[in-house]
């Protein structure tokens, strides 16, 4: 049984390994997102789209060149980014360690503000980190929020539960499953709309992490991991199309919805 189940798993591992370089070999440009994160990533009635997703499109359009972008949960872009199965992804925090296996270009794709969400019948309050000791808290699997709260995790001042998208974290919240839960404000807004809970779930303030950028980077382990020039014309182009409007036209198309 045992021997069994040991196959099925690595053939699983070659078929999933096959996908990867079948779409990677077929792009000029392998790029992973996160999904289920609109209005940056997320698929609608079957068709890839958000924020992130049409200036990459765009930019590979102004290029020349074929992109191939895959959604996938956030960890598995992470490690992928790490080991080269893609050229890219899509989107990253500017930290320090990971420069080890990551190339970050700017400009940025777009800013973030990540907030404590609670029932809005719920006696939490939220003034710092220590406010939180003693909570459990819903987090998107692999996420690195800033050095304070994984400092409180790491101490086990903070209990925290993994998933793979902010909808089931919202979905715990609401059942008390959880004290409360830290995402992506614009995101968990837009989810809330989605599922017609707007209001049952608030943000609190201070946001936990204040408006930072997000960056589109390139493996160290990928194809383009070496190669400057193509890294620096893709720089070039997202500067152009921020130059030029096409930034603030596709923000608008998606805020506008919120």
């Amino acid at each position: 049984m045992l021997q069994s189940l040991t196959r099925i798993l690595a053939m699983s591992a070659c078929i999933l390994l096959l996908a990867y370089n079948n779409a990677k070999a077929g792009a000029d440009l392998y790029v992973m997102a996160e999904e289920s994160t609109p209005p940056y990533a997320f698929v609608e009635h079957g068709i890839k789209k958000g924020i992130d997703h049409d200036i990459i499109v765009e930019a590979a359009k102004r290029m020349n060149i074929r992109v191939e972008i895959d959604m996938v949960p956030w960890i598995r872009m992470y490690k992928s980014i790490e080991t080269g199965v893609c050229d890219a992804g899509s989107v990253f925090f500017h930290v320090k360690e990971r420069e080890s296996f990551a190339i970050f270009t700017n400009p940025p794709l777009h800013h973030s503000t990540y907030s404590v969400f609670i029932r809005n019948d719920s006696k939490l309050e939220y003034s710092s980190i220590e406010s939180l000791y003693g909570k459990t808290i819903g987090v998107s699997r692999g996420y690195r929020l800033n050095n304070d709260f994984k400092e409180a995790v790491d101490r086990g001042f903070i209990q925290i539960e993994e998933t793979n998208n902010i909808s089931m974290n919202i979905r715990k919240v609401m059942a008390w499953r959880l004290d409360c839960m830290v995402a992506n404000y614009d995101v968990t807004m837009l989810e809330l709309s989605r599922a017609g809970l707007r209001g049952q779930l608030i943000a609190l303030n201070p946001p936990l992490l204040e408006r930072k950028p997000l960056h589109f980077v390139f493996s160290k382990a990928g194809r383009y991991g070496n190669n400057k020039e193509f890294i620096a014309k893709f720089e070039s182009t997202l500067d152009a199309m921020k130059n030029d409007g096409t930034f603030k036209r596709i923000y608008d198309r998606y805020y506008a919805k919120q």
